[in-house]
C-alpha cells in the first residue's frame, strides 16, 4: 500500500492547500459509524461504536447532525470520537470528553475539517451523550477519507 512518501509532495501539499484556503476537498469514501435512524434515549450515553476502516488513508473532515435539526439538539447532543483505544480527538487535557455537536459543527454547518491518519486495525469509536432529558435524539456521524490506493489511482508518481 501507498504512503504519503510514495506520492509526489505536491500533491499532498495541493490537498492541504485546499483544505486550508476552501474549507473542502473531495474524498474518495465517506465512513459512517450507525444505521441511519439509531437513537440515543433521553439522558444518556450511547455505547461505543467503532468504525472500521477498510483501506488506508486520511480522514479529512467529520460530518455530524441529528435528526430534530434544531440548535437545541445540536447544543444537546455531544459526541466523543476515540481513536485505537487510547487517542482521544476532543480532550480536556486530561482525558477523552465529549462536545457538543453545535460547538464542533455550529447550526448550519454540519462539517469540521480534519486532517488525521487511519489504517485497517485501528478502529475509531464514536459515542454520543444526550443531555435531553425530553427526548431521544437520532444523530449521526461520518468521516470524509481519502483512501491512498485511489490518490495514487489519481496522481500517478511517474507524472
Amino acid at each position: 500500500m501507498p504512503l504519503y512518501g510514495d506520492f509526489p509532495p505536491n500533491v499532498v501539499e495541493m490537498i492541504q492547500t485546499q483544505l486550508s484556503q476552501f474549507g473542502r476537498v473531495g474524498a474518495t469514501k465517506i465512513y459512517t459509524h450507525l444505521p441511519l435512524g439509531t437513537t440515543v434515549a433521553a439522558s444518556s450515553v450511547s455505547s461505543q461504536v467503532p468504525v472500521q476502516w477498510k483501506d488506508q488513508g486520511t480522514v479529512i473532515a467529520m460530518y455530524g447532525q441529528e435528526a430534530a435539526g434544531t440548535a437545541a439538539a445540536y447544543a444537546t447532543t455531544d459526541v466523543r470520537i476515540q481513536i485505537g483505544g487510547s487517542e482521544d480527538i476532543c480532550t480536556n487535557g486530561q482525558t477523552g470528553d465529549f462536545v457538543p455537536l453545535l460547538a464542533l459543527f455550529g447550526f448550519t454547518q454540519n462539517w469540521f475539517p480534519l486532517w488525521r491518519r487511519a489504517t485497517p486495525g485501528t478502529n475509531w469509536t464514536v459515542q454520543f451523550r444526550n443531555r435531553n432529558a425530553g427526548a431521544a435524539i437520532a444523530p449521526s456521524m461520518y468521516f470524509a477519507f481519502i483512501a491512498d490506493a485511489d490518490l495514487g489511482r489519481s496522481f500517478p508518481a511517474n507524472r
